[in-house]
């Protein structure tokens, strides 16, 4: 999946990316990326970083 998003730490565009949560109507969808430099795991509306996330199974290392 490719969605032109930077890392929020690094600014890196190598990510690997998850869905999380259903389509909605409207086709928009949750993303969450793991940036594959620096590690950074992160909401891709939101902004938010996390050190681990259920949605996802990451934890970080």
């Amino acid at each position: 999946m490719q969605c032109g998003c930077h890392c929020i730490k690094c600014g890196s565009m190598e990510l690997q990316s998850n869905r999380v949560g259903d389509i909605e109507n409207d086709g928009y969808f949750d993303m969450h990326h793991t940036c594959l430099k620096c590690n950074a795991h992160f909401d891709h509306l939101e902004g938010d970083v996390f050190d681990s996330c259920s949605k996802c199974g990451y934890k970080a290392s």
